[in-house]
């Protein structure tokens, strides 16, 4: 053990139980943890009160020595406390040098801080900083002779909107919640919930299908929000009021229900409707269909319900080496009815959960405009960044926007105020040049690397476990041979069915992966037929294992029938028919 070792935190208790130092050395260690098994062994006592209270020191003892005799235990303990001996580190930590193992205690400290700081108080911060700077890209002709020049241009440029909102919740109780927002901005006034004011909102979650939720504004206009809200299986329920408590007399209050179920028992397709009155402005009504669709080309498992697809964890899987192999894809449509603000809208988006990158593309047509947005966003644990662009009768505005830590900075930039095609053209091209450069320079490189690292480690697992694994299975083979020898003489002598070869492994190259199963499959042969079932794993079949969990495999077969060569690849949840005339070899 390494003299001088890094203490930051001090966890000195199990040293103390041995009585050693922080730098004792692991023969310092085991020599005094002999000399006090010695005195406190239970065993070792003869009176029944003696013997409870050495059994109580004794097992004191052995939890530190099992602590401070293993290196990487005796790190975690260092640097994290005993609490951190109740993680589950991954195994291949272990084998890593006590540099590397003490960055990633390191980073593993700073990420639990963090969590423990979002779960006490959750706070939330959003930035907004409006820019127009259409005088840059306006044409010659909209401006006058004197604005033309490019610094005048660019005197053009000013800040069009500015807002900070920041929220901190307090968890009162599993059912209650309790949030405070700030609102600070410049620019238009006259949305009453745009203008500065300091927000207080209480949640109470009845039971898991009904909440209550309400929200006051401390600062002028006073505004008070309140809201239910119903959910079960395959139905929502949203009501929404908004009032002022000193125009209660004058003034209705506006409200807005809302309704959504889904449409079918066996699909993921949500209706929804909603009723919004106003006193101030006409109310409107909404009607929407949203439709999510996952998939997953990675593998064959198509039977499985689209609800598992959604909640799967595809980080500890290999997925595909392109990226797009794995994800969601959505499509919604909707009209909303609200005198000459009506529009017919539609929208489109994919999600690639591989690359943690989304695309989404929405078109709007009303009376007063039409328009269209495009957006594309990647996130991960902790960060996320989005660029879109949206081309209205208004004009083009282009919006950033970049989250850490659940604090949003957000930067939307006006750069036409009137149609503009060639702005618009490369206000598009720009930013997909930008992100097809990402993909193939950055996230395909980082997508192989994980891929990689996967099948390392799979490889590394499977040697670990090969010695007794392979015990087994050259056992049930043994087991299997006399039978498969039988059914291939039998077979031969009349032209039928017989294997040349048969390998089960991954959908990849990843030969230490591929396990031969010539003989297992031989003796499944019966009457020159082979059928296993499908949408399960073949993992399961005698002298089969899975050398790749998580991993998509293929059961390969060569084999001969009616002394015609044929060759089948199947993948791991699909039944296996053989022969087959499409498997014949040209």
């Amino acid at each position: 053990m390494n003299k001088s070792r890094v203490d930051p935190v001090r966890n000195e208790y199990f040293y103390s139980v041995l009585n050693v130092p922080t730098t004792a050395s692991a023969n310092e260690i085991r020599e005094r943890y002999r000399a006090l098994s010695v005195i406190f062994h239970p065993d070792k006592q003869r009176g029944e009160r003696t013997k409870d209270t050495a059994a109580v020191e004794f097992l004191e003892i052995q939890k530190a020595y099992e602590v401070l005799s293993d290196p990487f235990l005796r790190e975690v303990y260092d640097f994290l406390g005993e609490d951190a001996l109740k993680n589950p580190w991954p195994t291949e930590l272990r084998s890593q040098s006590v540099e590397q193992i003490r960055a990633h205690l390191r980073c593993w400290r700073i990420d639990r801080s963090q969590e423990v700081f979002d779960q006490l108080i959750r706070p939330r911060g959003t930035v907004t900083c409006g820019i127009d700077a259409s005088t840059l890209f306006a044409r010659d002709d909209d401006l006058d002779y004197d604005s033309r020049g490019i610094l005048t241009r660019f005197r053009g440029v000013w800040v069009s909107q500015f807002a900070i909102r920041h929220s901190v919740t307090k968890v009162l109780n599993e059912k209650t919640n309790l949030k405070f927002t700030s609102h600070l901005g410049l620019g238009p006034r006259n949305d009453l919930l745009s203008r500065n004011n300091l927000m207080g909102t209480i949640r109470h979650q009845f039971s898991p299908r009904l909440a209550l939720e309400a929200t006051a504004h401390f600062l002028d206009p006073h505004l008070v929000v309140a809201k239910a809200s119903y959910e079960d299986n395959d139905n929502t329920l949203n009501c929404r009021v908004h009032f002022i408590p000193a125009f209660w007399n004058l003034l209705p209050p506006a409200s807005t229900v809302s309704f959504s179920r889904r449409l079918f028992r066996h699909a993921s397709t949500v209706g929804s409707v909603a009723w919004t009155f106003s006193p101030l402005s006409m109310g409107s009504f909404e009607f929407d269909i949203h439709s999510p669709q996952p998939f997953d080309f990675s593998s064959s498992e198509n039977y499985v319900h689209y609800t598992d697809r959604m909640n799967a964890d595809f980080t500890n899987k290999p997925g595909s080496a392109s990226g797009f192999g794995v994800g969601l894809r959505a499509w919604s449509c909707g009209l909303q009815l609200s005198g000459l603000n009506s529009c017919i809208r539609t929208e489109w988006s994919i999600w690639f959960f591989e690359l943690s990158l989304r695309f989404k593309a929405g078109l709007e047509i009303g009376f007063r405009q039409m328009a269209y947005l495009v957006t594309a966003t990647w996130t991960n644990t902790n960060a996320a960044i989005s660029t879109s662009f949206g081309v209205s009768t208004k004009g083009l505005i282009m919006r950033f926007e970049l989250e850490y830590l659940h604090q949003k900075w957000i930067l939307p930039i006006t750069l036409s105020t009137v149609r503009n095609q060639t702005l618009e053209f490369f206000s598009a091209v720009l930013p997909s040049t930008v992100l097809l450069l990402g993909y193939h320079f950055v996230l395909k490189p980082r997508r192989q690397l994980q891929r990689t690292l996967y099948f390392r480690k799979a490889e590394r697992l499977l040697k670990e476990e090969k010695t007794q694994l392979k015990r087994r299975i050259d056992d049930t083979v043994g087991l299997l041979s006399d039978t498969a020898k039988r059914h291939m003489q039998t077979e031969r002598s009349r032209g039928g069915l017989v294997i040349l070869s048969a390998t089960y492994g991954p959908e990849t190259d990843a030969e230490n992966l591929t396990i031969d199963v010539t003989v297992p499959v031989q003796a499944l042969v019966h009457n020159s037929q082979v059928h296993i079932p499908g949408h399960r794993t073949k993992a399961g079949i005698q002298g089969f294992y899975d050398p790749a969990p998580t991993s998509p495999k293929s059961l390969r077969v060569r084999y001969l029938f009616r002394d015609r060569q044929h060759y089948a690849e199947i993948p791991d949840y699909v039944p296996v028919v053989l022969p087959l005339p499409d498997h014949l070899v040209n």
